[in-house]
């Protein structure tokens, strides 16, 4: 298969100007942290290099703040700037500019509830990956911790005064709510992904002071610090910040069980766990919006506060946001957003060319499009983001290795020759040429090229275009028997039909485009092949229960922030409900009691023992070492089928916004879309949208 040639890489110069928004606390240096730099050289090679960079931060004495919030204030409504932030606030440097209040962002979502689309603008997490060179974790709701050298217990430090957005006090009250209360109660709350541990061993949770706790695990877990960027805290479930004061309310130790009835008897449900279930829902008020979660309380820069129509929110900026520019200035700098629902896509360009959205994001933005983008740009109003995507366009075809109403088809798909030969009779460049006009890098399911991770090996793997050999590889499974219109047959001879199926837009805007020219390759080395687009709820039901042939989803999880932290796409550890070669092994590997379940192949036991490894040991470069052993192995037998290795990702941004993300950045879920690059602080030039 033809390569496609990089542009020569964009180097960082890391200074202590630039790194500001990753270190930096109020009134106080930071800490020297140790950051990998690229240093440019005149060959093509990358060279790394150690450096030290102290970066000292002193925040005016004073805040400034919005207008809005200063007139609240004067008439008594809100308390003053400097008792809404914490002691030692976040300060975000490193932007284009100091910026200005005002605006607001026209945004659009394909769910009267749901939003897919605009998560990133409202979910902070403890600990986030620098956003100057995508690896160096810093604080960011949290103040600091710290772990012990063997990895098994961790101290973390709350930023003493943040305050949820209803003024309330956020404390280690809350957190201890959320794991005694709900996370650990039978039948009733979940633990997420860092604080289950591996394989579902959890930690114990030790309150040390108000702002101060404690966790510690019976076993080497060096991964937690890395999972806590995973970790929103405003995410009710998640946890582990979740508002006890106005969740108490719902929750029978607390609120007795005759307040508790009442409340069953008023919303029609049969339990009281329903009752405080609403509300510890994944997502509550930064990815979903319903309208009896009015006013409650998170950590987001905007919150909701009006729903004039079904699917319209409207959001105004928190008042206790606990982030300040350089200057000392609250965050966030742009006044409200306007969510707005659409039945189709269609409809969003029609917004976007007449100049009515001023961001379209990851979900929604596709190669497939760029001449549209391009041509409307000065009708709307807007600029074509020029960044990386770790998702959007990245398609990955799963093969379900798994298929227990098919047991003939599952041996065949389990056959070392089968992924390898449908692989090969995909032609990537023609895709590429057809669905993204020549602009993506093609290539296998692999880390992306800037991964500490990746080796060329592993994304050039079986990604040739090469029928004939498609061909011998299934003649050589037995295989080599037609019908009459020439389509193979099966063992049992049967004709080999084989069936993709998919959520449409949930994926990718081209997904339809996609699969049916996959389906004509694959019917022209014999195999009867269709496609065909169902619900997303359905979809995820069918391949939870391994009834789906080849589900299709986009290949996130593909850089170092996220890739080793959930490496389901690799291996099936998790979400089976989207992708992965199998849902029953996933639950075998996720299972506390595995006594009753069949068990993977041992290739597949190894594999998921290689992930153990990869979460228990500390050392990065270890971590590294091992995961290379899991891509090593995929390289020579592949459970999927990768298509793009490197896209464009073209964001629809306002022309007028500012301190937006730099050139060639990833943007994805890996990033949480926008959000490691802190959109508190964009803004418009001048106040307004232009």
């Amino acid at each position: 298969m033809e390569q496609r040639k990089l542009k020569r890489r964009e180097f960082l110069q890391l200074s202590a100007a630039a790194t500001l928004g990753a270190v930096a606390t109020a009134c106080a240096p930071a800490t020297p942290q140790v950051i990998k730099e690229t240093v440019p050289v005149e060959v093509t090679k990358v060279v790394p290099q150690e450096v030290k960079v102290t970066v000292e931060v002193e925040v005016p004495k004073g805040w400034g703040e919005a207008p809005s919030l200063a007139e609240k204030v004067k008439a008594g409504e809100l308390p003053p700037v400097d008792e809404r932030l914490p002691v030692n606030p976040f300060v975000v440097g490193g932007r284009e500019a100091i910026g200005v209040y005002g605006g607001e962002v026209r945004m659009i979502h394909f769910d009267t509830v749901w939003s897919v689309d605009t998560y990133d603008w409202y979910t902070d997490r403890m600990v986030q990956y620098s956003d100057i060179d995508l690896r160096t974790l810093v604080p960011n709701m949290i103040e600091s911790w710290e772990g012990t050298d063997d990895g098994t217990t961790y101290t973390i430090h709350m930023r003493e005064g943040m305050k949820w957005s209803d003024g309330h006090p956020l404390t280690t009250e809350d957190v201890d709510f959320w794991w005694n209360d709900w996370a650990t109660v039978e039948g009733l709350g979940w633990v997420g992904q860092a604080f289950a541990g591996i394989q579902n061993k959890w930690p114990t949770i030790e309150i040390v002071d108000d702002y101060t706790f404690r966790v510690k695990f019976d076993y080497p877990f060096g991964i937690f610090p890395h999972l806590l960027t995973r970790h929103p805290g405003g995410y009710p479930a998640e946890g582990p910040f979740v508002p006890k004061h106005f969740l108490k309310d719902y929750h029978i130790k607390y609120a007795g069980e005759e307040a508790l009835k009442k409340l069953m008897d008023e919303l029609g449900v049969d339990t009281w766990e329903n009752v405080i279930n609403r509300f510890m829902q994944w997502g509550m008020n930064t990815w979903q919006f319903p309208q009896y979660a009015k006013g409650f309380p998170t950590l987001s820069p905007w919150i909701p506060v009006e729903y004039p129509a079904e699917g319209l929110v409207i959001f105004e900026r928190n008042p206790y946001y606990w982030k300040v520019d350089m200057a000392g200035n609250q965050l966030p700098y742009i006044d409200t957003h306007r969510l707005e629902y659409l039945a189709k896509t269609e409809a969003m360009d029609i917004k976007m060319i007449a100049g009515e959205l001023d961001w379209i994001g990851m979900h929604d933005v596709t190669i497939a499009k760029y001449p549209l983008y391009m041509e409307n740009r000065e009708q709307g109003h807007y600029i074509v983001g020029d960044y990386l995507s770790c998702m959007t366009d990245r398609y990955v075809l799963f093969p379900r290795h798994t298929l227990p109403n098919d047991p003939v088809l599952e041996e065949l798909v389990n056959h070392p020759n089968w992924v390898k030969a449908l692989s090969v009779a995909i032609n990537r460049e023609e895709l590429n040429e057809a669905l993204f006009y020549g602009l993506a890098r093609m290539g296998q399911l692999a880390p992306m090229p800037n991964s500490k991770y990746y080796k060329e090996k592993y994304g050039t793997a079986w990604a040739q275009y090469d029928p004939e050999l498609a061909n011998k590889l299934l003649d050589e499974m037995g295989l080599d028997k037609r019908d009459s219109e020439g389509y193979r047959l099966r063992p049992d001879g049967k004709r080999l039909t084989y069936n993709i199926e998919h959520c449409g837009i949930r994926v990718g805007a081209s997904v339809h485009e996609f699969t049916e020219m996959v389906c004509t390759y694959w019917r022209e080395i014999g195999i009867d092949a269709t496609t065909k687009e169902i619900d997303e709820a359905l979809y995820n039901q069918r391949m939870w229960a391994d009834e789906i042939h080849c589900g299709v989803w986009h290949a996130d999880r593909c850089t170092d922030m996220l890739l080793p932290l959930q490496m389901q796409w690799y291996v099936p550890t998790a979400d089976a409900g989207q992708g992965g070669a199998s849902a029953a092994w996933q639950r075998w590997y996720t299972a506390v009691d595995k006594t009753d379940l069949p068990e993977p192949p041992e290739a597949i036991k190894q594999l998921f023992a290689w992930v153990d490894e990869m979460r228990a040991v500390v050392d990065e470069e270890e971590r590294v070492k091992i995961g290379q052993k899991i891509f090593d192995y995929l390289a020579e037998n592949p459970l999927s089928i990768g298509i793009v290795l490197e896209s464009p990702c073209p964001l629809i941004i306002n022309k007028n916004m500012r301190n937006l993300p730099r050139p060639k950045v990833p943007i994805g879920w890996d990033t949480y879309g926008i959000n490691t690059y802190h959109p508190a602080a964009f803004f418009y030039e001048g106040g307004q949208r232009g």
